[in-house]
């Protein structure tokens, strides 16, 4: 990251106020050993040393796993303002509620490795009920989209006998790819997959400046870099330290008992 210490502790200052961080930005992060900032904050703060070289795509895979759902709507909302930005912000999630889904610009669903839907999430309900996948009245869209999606919706049938279930599930499987199939021809061939939108997107080439290119750390300053940090972490989380020695000393005494006296021939090794 290019500039004086003063820009880049400015650059900070700014992310902390862009990602709600003002009042934690003095406490610990803290680890298993040692109670820090929350499962919100902590995610919030990953995301922060992404936003430092001020990137204008950023990628996320599951940035609201394990945390609850007021934590997650609130780290939704906070990325949701990074858009507002000029950011593009590409994210995997599972099971998003009702609130983080009405925030989605644009909306990707994946079965089986092909592509079901992919355009404006305000517009994914009508498209499903127009082949006949109605999604029902005050339920979550993005519950219903993954259960359509999964096998597990498919109803088995209630019998004992071996022959009859190793054969259901046969029949499973294979209504399980029709209905995967049929999603993705429906796609292929509806009015989304030729939205002039799409294919003015796609056909935008990502723009890479020269100066973006040469912004790399020499080999020293990465290793000054990364031995303060790891410096600060044992002062910061000295029993993690401690712990992590003495792992290290059980390691070596248990080598040492184990090849004790060992031959060196044959015999030995």
């Amino acid at each position: 990251m290019p500039g004086s210490i003063e820009q880049k502790l400015q650059r900070v200052d700014q992310i902390i106020q862009e990602l709600r961080l003002i009042k934690c930005q003095n406490t610990k992060i803290g680890g298993p050993l040692v109670k820090g900032i929350s499962g919100g904050e902590r995610k919030r703060t990953s995301i922060g040393v992404e936003l430092i070289t001020d990137p204008s795509l950023i990628f996320l895979d599951e940035p609201t796993t394990g945390l609850d759902s007021f934590t997650a709507t609130s780290v939704m909302e906070t990325l949701k303002d990074l858009t507002k930005q000029g950011r593009t912000i590409i994210q995997t999630i599972h099971q998003p509620n009702s609130d983080i889904f009405e925030m989605f610009d644009r909306l990707m669903l994946l079965a089986k490795g092909k592509v079901i839907y992919f355009n404006k999430a305000s517009m994914a309900v009508d498209y499903f009920t127009s082949i006949n996948y109605k999604c029902p009245d005050l339920s979550n869209p993005a519950d219903y989209f993954m259960s359509i999606m999964s096998i597990e919706s498919i109803e088995k049938p209630d019998s004992d006998d071996a022959n009859e279930l190793q054969q259901s599930q046969r029949n499973i499987q294979q209504v399980y790819a029709e209905r995967i199939k049929f999603f993705s021809d429906s796609y292929q061939n509806s009015h989304l997959k030729n939205d002039p939108t799409e294919r003015d997107l796609s056909a935008k080439p990502l723009q890479v400046s020269d100066d973006q290119l040469k912004q790399q750390a020499s080999w020293c300053y990465q290793f000054k870099l990364l031995a303060q940090r790891n410096f600060l972490n044992i002062i910061r989380l000295p029993q993690t330290s401690w712990v992590k020695l003495l792992v290290t000393v059980m390691t070596s005494l248990f080598c040492v008992v184990l090849f004790y006296n060992v031959q060196g021939d044959a015999a030995g090794v």
